[in-house]
């Protein structure tokens, strides 16, 4: 006949231990203990511990000592859903990581050309200096400002709205924003954001491409 008991002295290394029922019914003492080994325990998602509470059955081996058969953890059904649960997380995230990885390499892409020709720009007197401090500037402040939306997030607290972060990218922001959203992992998966962040960079470049010509005829 099945009854509780409570897994006690559980050596985790060598795989065994003893359990104490929880009414005996020979009385206190030692002599109640059944001894436990690991293969008698069905498998509940992880290692047994001391204080855990299981169902089982004794018998008695060819020395007459006492073993606990048919064991299984009391909530070894909550312990497998929970397990099951944990590997499904896992495959999830690994499968949008997958799926993502093209998507973050044309970022990281994009990204290093444009840190190059903000660079080479600068150097080579492509366009004014204050341009490229413009960029620079700029970048900074949307870099912080998606830090600060993603500390937000992940606290709880009152969020930058989403058409500021682009109007920071539009005014020369973007290659700081798409360096904060490698770098945190921040906004990367949210298809509207993605398409308002693309549009404010692509206009800000072809603003950029516009007013060079005259920036120079200027000066």
């Amino acid at each position: 006949m099945s009854q509780l008991g409570r897994i006690e002295h559980w050596n985790d290394g060598k795989g065994h231990g003893f359990v104490r029922p929880l009414q005996s019914q020979v009385g206190a003492g030692d002599a109640a203990r059944a001894f436990v080994h690991i293969k008698a325990i069905a498998r509940a998602g992880r290692r047994p511990a001391d204080g855990d509470l299981i169902r089982y059955d004794c018998e008695r081996d060819a020395r007459g000592r006492l073993n606990a058969v048919d064991v299984t953890l009391v909530n070894a059904a909550v312990m497998r859903t929970q397990a099951q649960q944990r590997v499904a997380a896992k495959t999830t995230a690994r499968q949008r990581r997958a799926a993502a990885a093209p998507i973050d390499a044309v970022q990281r892409c994009v990204l290093a050309c444009a840190l190059i020709a903000l660079a080479a720009g600068g150097a080579l007197r492509l366009w004014p200096l204050p341009v490229t401090l413009a960029y620079v500037a700029m970048g900074t402040v949307s870099f912080f400002a998606y830090a600060r939306d993603k500390n937000a997030a992940g606290n709880g607290q009152w969020r930058t709205r989403e058409s500021t972060l682009h109007a920071f990218d539009l005014l020369c922001g973007w290659p700081g924003g798409l360096l904060a959203q490698q770098a945190f992992r921040h906004k990367t998966r949210k298809i509207g954001f993605q398409l308002g962040f693309w549009t404010s960079a692509v206009l800000n470049c072809a603003a950029l491409y516009w007013l060079l010509p005259r920036i120079g005829t200027a000066s």
